[in-house]
Parts: C-alpha cells; sequence; structure tokens
C-alpha cells in the first residue's frame, strides 16, 4: 500500500510539474509573440512613413512644374508685349496688362528661388534617404524577433507545448533587396 501511494504521489507531482511547465512556456510564447507582433508594427509604420513621405515629394514636384510652366509662360507673354505695334497711345494702353503681368510675376519670382534652391531638394533626398535607413532598420529587428520565436517553438522543452497551446513559426519579412539578392523581379 505505500507504495502505491508514493506512485500515486509521483504521478501528481510530475502533473503539477508538467501543467507548471506549460503555463509558463505559454507565458514565454505570449510575451515573445507580443514582441514579434510589436516589431512588425514598427515595419508597417514605417513602411507607412516612408509611402507618405513619397507622396509628399510627388505633390511637391507637381507643385514646382506648375509654377515653372506658370513663370514660362509668363515671360512668353512679357516678350510679346515689351515692344507692342502701333502708336503712342496704343502702346499706353497695353502698357496696364504689362504692369499686371509684371506683379504677378514679382509674386511668382519670390517662390520660385524657394522651389528652385538646392536646399529643399537635398533635405528630401536626405529624408528618403532616413526613411529607407529606419524601414531597413524595423524589418531587421522584425526579423530578428521571427527568428527568436521560431527557434524558441523548436527547442526542448518548449517544442512539446507549442503546438498544443495553438503558437506556429511566422515567415520573415522580405524586401525588395532580398529579392534583389536572388535575381526574382
Amino acid at each position: 500500500m505505500p507504495t502505491r501511494n508514493r506512485y500515486v504521489i509521483l504521478l501528481v507531482a510530475v502533473i503539477i510539474t508538467i501543467y507548471l511547465f506549460a503555463r509558463h512556456a505559454n507565458n514565454v510564447f505570449v510575451e515573445e509573440q507580443h514582441l514579434l507582433l510589436t516589431a512588425s508594427g514598427l515595419v508597417e509604420l514605417e513602411m507607412k512613413r516612408r509611402e507618405d513621405l513619397l507622396a509628399r515629394a510627388r505633390a511637391a514636384v507637381k507643385e514646382y512644374n506648375v509654377l515653372e510652366e506658370k513663370i514660362h509662360l509668363h515671360l512668353v507673354e512679357l516678350n510679346a508685349l515689351k515692344m507692342p505695334p502701333g502708336n503712342n497711345k496704343t502702346r499706353l494702353e497695353k502698357t496696364n496688362p504689362i504692369f499686371e503681368l509684371l506683379s504677378e510675376f514679382d509674386a511668382l519670382k519670390e517662390r520660385y528661388p524657394a522651389l528652385k534652391s538646392n536646399g529643399p531638394y537635398v533635405a528630401l533626398m536626405e529624408d528618403m534617404q532616413a526613411s529607407g535607413f529606419r524601414v531597413i532598420t524595423a524589418r531587421l529587428a522584425y526579423n530578428r524577433k521571427v527568428n527568436e520565436f521560431n527557434t524558441l517553438l523548436n527547442v526542448f522543452p518548449y517544442k512539446l507545448f507549442a503546438k498544443p497551446l495553438g503558437f506556429h513559426s511566422h515567415p520573415f519579412q522580405e524586401g525588395a533587396g532580398e529579392k534583389f539578392l536572388r535575381n526574382e523581379k
């Protein structure tokens, strides 16, 4: 009889140990998965920031093109109005539109150097490069977390509890650089 009680106590101790380790493994999996999802969110955030930056850059280029077109048209009009044909009365009548056009041209001229200068262009290129680096850094951090999580799922004794607790491996996130290295399009 005492031997039977020892086996029951041993069996209960083993079941309690397995239960406690399963709870511990679940807590570890949940924590690691949370860190993984946080890293994934950071990648998405950086990619969204990059998309917004590119959209703003496209809008600035469009605005610059429109402004440059206006300046070119005004220069053509000014050139045509510079020496109007006819007598002095006709020339005086045509000078009013010239003054109006000159004042509008001056307003455009004030905005043009800010758009034409190298400063904003260089700053935009630096922002775009920094944004790309932030995406790469976030993607590397995510892939590092995926590696840690997937390794945890395959290490004994955690491997015994991963599938029963509903945890599975996650895929790595690939960027354009990885596809380029493998000659994919």
